[in-house]
């Protein structure tokens, strides 16, 4: 823990040293909201990290036997981003008495068990006066993520990402957002490319969260885990938890690419970064080159009763045939309310190839094949009564 700190510690110095740097990158270029997000929000984002080394501290003093919490058989919903993933998890979410998630509070404000009892007593103080804390807390989450909520509904007690438990050890790729010329987090997309130490450093941290979660909420539960930045992350995870099983979305190329990069545009503008988005593009593309192929290979090795592919298309074109499919699959139980009724929802959110420059070409070669490959795979999940659908919300 000690190690993982220093050297978080040595990153966000370095990014921070770096944004000041003469012609240091031309995706993070000078501006006034770039300085003000400098001497305000980074100062403050990192009085947060501080406490939750604090409270990562006091768990080994206080609550230490969470390290003898085993991980039997966790469920990880990963794939491509905006394919379903989101849905998919929140779904599955409602089924309280089979799943234990992390929600945004306990993802961003207390990954530690020492914070989550100090929050779950203010909270319930907070009641007893009429929940001030928590409105207040809730509306400037709404106001934060005010675009972006729009796209991907935020709020403290939604079922979100553990892949910001990592933002303590400066490990959480978003936040390559915030410095694009970092190259170790464009590391942690595929961690497998790492050095042995670092990566079993980082597999080791992200593991200790999953327990201190499960030593939390009690042992009787199966821990779902959704994270579309995860996709490098399936096979080393495979490794890890030996029991595990993966339910992977996956979408068209370009229809995914498209609504990723309209997705980024509001943490583009937090982060005053990018401004043309053209290395957002030419990063995003890449990020999903490899992971089309890798889950392409994964394919190839990994059996049904440890994983499940899911289109975008068949999920929209009957949810519950598939959702039913993939619980039967993977054995795990479907809540009552979701074996019954379809009820995805169509996205609002539109978006255009066109906008940011994706070309036709570059997409069938650089990720077509792999796509193919996913879908003509035995893991994939095809609805036994389709209805007729077609994407929503892109116009390749």
């Amino acid at each position: 823990m000690t190690t993982l700190i220093i050297r978080s510690l040595g990153l966000y110095f370095c990014w921070f040293l770096q944004s000041f740097w003469p012609n240091k990158d031309n995706a993070a270029p000078f501006s006034i909201r770039r300085i003000l997000f400098l001497i305000i929000g980074m100062p403050l984002f990192l009085g947060l990290q501080v406490l939750h080394w604090l409270g990562f501290f006091l768990d080994e003093i206080f609550f230490r036997a969470y390290r003898k919490v085993k991980v039997e058989t966790p469920l990880f919903i990963s794939g491509i981003p905006r394919s379903g993933t989101t849905f998919v998890h929140r779904t599955l979410a409602h089924e309280n008495s089979t799943f234990c998630t992390v929600s945004t509070w306990e993802a961003v404000l207390a990954p530690s068990i020492t914070e989550r009892k100090l929050l779950t007593g203010l909270r319930s103080l907070d009641r007893m006066i009429g929940s001030p804390l928590f409105r207040t807390a809730n509306d400037f989450l709404t106001q934060a993520t005010d675009e972006f909520n729009e796209i991907h509904e935020v709020g403290i007690h939604t079922a979100e990402e553990d892949y910001l438990w990592l933002l303590p050890i400066a490990s959480c790729s978003i936040l390559s957002m915030a410095f694009p010329f970092s190259k170790w987090l464009n590391q942690t997309i595929n961690p497998e490319k790492m050095q042995q130490r670092e990566q079993k450093q980082l597999l080791d941290f992200y593991v200790s969260c999953v327990q201190r979660h499960l030593f939390f909420h009690g042992q009787d539960r199966i821990f779902l885990s959704k994270n579309a930045a995860f996709a490098g992350w399936v096979g080393l995870l495979a490794e890890r938890f030996p029991n595990a099983r993966f339910l992977l979305c996956v979408r068209h190329p370009m229809s995914a690419l498209s609504s990723q990069l309209s997705s980024l545009c509001s943490a583009r503008k937090l982060f005053a970064t990018d401004p043309d988005g053209k290395r957002t593009k030419d990063r995003m593309t890449a990020i999903f080159t490899s992971s089309y192929q890798h889950l392409a290979e994964l394919t190839q090795n990994t059996s049904l009763e440890r994983m499940a592919i899911i289109d975008q298309g068949d999920l929209r074109s009957n949810e519950v045939d598939v959702l039913n499919q993939a619980s039967v699959r993977l054995s795990f139980e479907l809540n009552p309310a979701v074996r019954g009724t379809n009820n995805h929802k169509s996205s609002s959110h539109q978006h255009s190839a066109s906008d940011y420059g994706l070309k036709n070409k570059e997409i069938e070669v650089c990720l077509m094949p792999a796509y193919r490959a996913i879908l003509h795979s035995k893991q994939r999940i095809t609805p036994r009564t389709p209805r007729p659908t077609q994407e929503h919300g892109a116009r390749p």
